[in-house]
């Protein structure tokens, strides 16, 4: 369904929003990355992850029950796509990827690297936030939105929005075309 959709949109246009299968957002972080997507006006593939264990806490049983998340999708229909699976490798090679929003797992950080892609750093757990340095400050191919020091670190749409402008600015765009 995503590789399809991808297929349908203008080359260097769409940013790619996962964050691995292990961390996840809360209801809040979660409103806050929609709203700022919604507010790039940018089109977008967002993956949104089933719970992997069924847990009256588990924030992304949540956050698709929320009557948000229901009315966001409505909302950008059209313009973004929410799926709760995405064969990332791929995704991120397709021509129609412009950016990258991910929380700088290792792997996600090497198949966005080998496909040309930069990422919008938001680390969550464990060496995310190292990779975030690296691919940030180091390396100069990461816009970062948190540091991943602090795991209370809370990001506004704002900041999001911003990030993502960084990302599809005409210069960023020059750039990757070197």
């Amino acid at each position: 369904e995503c590789l399809d959709w991808l297929d349908t949109q203008e080359p260097d246009s769409v940013l790619y929003v996962a964050f691995g299968s292990i961390a996840k957002l809360s209801q809040e972080e979660f409103e806050e990355l929609a709203l700022g997507l919604e507010a790039s006006k940018v089109p977008f593939l967002l993956t949104v992850r089933p719970p992997q264990f069924v847990d009256e806490g588990d924030t992304t049983v949540l956050v698709k029950n929320s009557d948000f998340y229901k009315n966001f999708v409505e909302r950008t229909k059209g313009r973004g796509l929410v799926v709760s699976w995405a064969p990332q490798r791929e995704v991120l090679a397709h021509r129609a990827l412009a950016g990258f929003v991910s929380h700088c797992g290792w792997n996600s950080v090497l198949e966005s690297v080998s496909s040309g892609v930069p990422i919008i750093c938001w680390p969550r757990i464990y060496e995310q936030g190292l990779n975030r340095k690296i691919m940030a400050e180091r390396c100069r191919i990461g816009v970062e939105v948190s540091d991943g020091r602090s795991s209370d670190a809370f990001v506004k749409r704002e900041e999001i929005a911003e990030a993502i402008a960084r990302i599809f600015s005409d210069k960023a765009r020059k750039a990757r075309a070197r």
